[in-house]
């Protein structure tokens, strides 16, 4: 395919990762990652792409995720070739960067990459492996401009979070499978009383809240054990809400946060 659009900011990381990028023609508003995405037209936002803006870029090829299906049966409908991915788990987001290379044409560099955050996460694995593990909180969105915590979403036991938790030597405090982003409140938390709390934001640039304020937030919930024992740690960085290639750089903030003096590459791809 010569004319490539993406339809999520972590196709459109995984499409330059592979070494694809010279063959997008367009990408989503929130496709930030690398900085060439950002010179590249938009066909809209993930939720509300415009059809009519797809059509008019003449693509081969539309990659997107499994859950854009309504999209995906009109782009059937038009005779447009598509790829979907599903990244809601780990090996997901890991077959996805295979299967990106092989609609695109970049096969052996997409195994070249899929090889190596395969030997990071044995690196780690390897590291964590006499570690005991401790029962950890992932907070990945809650209203931060308040006095204290109401409902927080944190990481289920079915999604990429939890996989990577688990991989870095930490053990979801939440248990329940019913749920895939669970919606916690105060008392739910306290109930859960996890050893450490990683609360997780994008990038600086990408959020407006006052981290100190949160860690207060936090605070409040004095009997919970990872407060008392100030094991609340913050990850801000844009790959981590982004599961693409660079989602094994969070394995690593992880492992370390949970296992201080563990020895990692920092390199994830």
């Amino acid at each position: 395919p010569k004319r490539i659009i993406s339809l999520a900011p972590s196709i459109t990381e995984t499409v330059f990762e592979v070494g694809a990028g010279q063959q997008l023609v367009a990408v989503t508003d929130f496709c930030q990652y690398p900085q060439q995405a950002q010179d590249l037209p938009s066909i809209g936002g993930y939720l509300d792409p415009s059809l009519s803006q797809i059509v008019a870029h003449q693509p081969d090829l539309v990659i997107m995720l499994d859950r854009q299906q309504t999209l995906h049966k009109q782009l059937q409908q038009l005779g447009i070739r598509t790829l979907l991915i599903d990244n809601a788990r780990l090996d997901g987001i890991m077959a996805g960067i295979l299967a990106v290379g092989a609609a695109s044409g970049h096969q052996q560099q997409a195994q070249r990459i899929y090889d190596q955050l395969q030997r990071q996460i044995t690196r780690v694995k390897q590291e964590v492996a006499d570690h005991p593990r401790k029962d950890t909180l992932l907070a990945i969105a809650h209203y931060t401009n308040s006095e204290q915590l109401d409902l927080v979403y944190i990481a289920g036991q079915r999604d990429f979070y939890n996989d990577i938790l688990q991989l870095a030597g930490g053990r979801n405090v939440y248990r329940d499978t019913r749920l895939k982003v669970p919606a916690v409140s105060m008392e739910g938390l306290l109930r859960m009383n996890p050893e450490v709390i990683i609360d997780i934001f994008p990038d600086a640039s990408a959020h407006q809240a006052d981290l100190q304020k949160v860690r207060q937030q936090w605070q409040q919930l004095a009997p919970i054990t990872a407060v008392k024992q100030q094991q609340i740690h913050f990850i801000e960085a844009d790959y981590a809400t982004v599961p693409g290639p660079r989602i094994i750089q969070l394995l690593t903030d992880i492992a370390r946060l949970l296992h201080p003096g563990i020895k990692l590459s920092a390199d994830a791809s």
